[in-house]
């Protein structure tokens, strides 16, 4: 149950860096002068760079897979992906937008860090239910009756 839990709130943390990239270009919430090839290489005020959510989203693919090592690489990836997010989502500054824009970009940070902390978190757990199960596997008959 944790692992989908797991998959389930690191696909909508994917989807909010896609959705905001879009969202943030529409409502012009880019920092003056910034040019698409920029944001896309390095995020803009609402999200993270599209290539690091690329890798994301191939990463949170394979965290369901069938074989463990692929699965918990998947899983390092994406955990991963959530805590760098909400530590770039927690070191804002205002670049020159208005106080208006900015209060948008707050809000958008507070909720894109809350679905990085989410996932991270959950992600560690899958991870440690993920060993758990291992170990259990591997113990001797004996222990298991005990």
């Amino acid at each position: 149950m944790s692992s989908k839990k797991f998959r389930v709130t690191a696909g909508v943390l994917i989807a909010f860096n896609i959705l905001g990239t879009i969202l943030t270009w529409v409502f012009h919430l880019t920092k003056p002068g910034t040019s698409a090839a920029s944001a896309i290489g390095s995020g803009t005020q609402f999200t993270g760079p599209l290539g690091l959510v690329a890798v994301a989203l191939i990463a949170l693919l394979l965290a369901g897979s069938a074989r463990r090592w692929i699965a918990v690489t998947g899983t390092v990836l994406v955990t991963l992906f959530g805590v760098g997010f909400t530590v770039g989502e927690l070191f804002q500054h205002n670049v020159g937008m208005s106080a208006a824009k900015w209060d948008i970009v707050l809000a958008g940070a507070v909720i894109g860090a809350i679905l990085g902390i989410c996932s991270a978190v959950l992600g560690v757990r899958a991870l440690l239910a993920r060993r758990a199960a291992s170990r259990a596997d591997r113990a001797p008959a004996a222990q298991v009756l005990r």
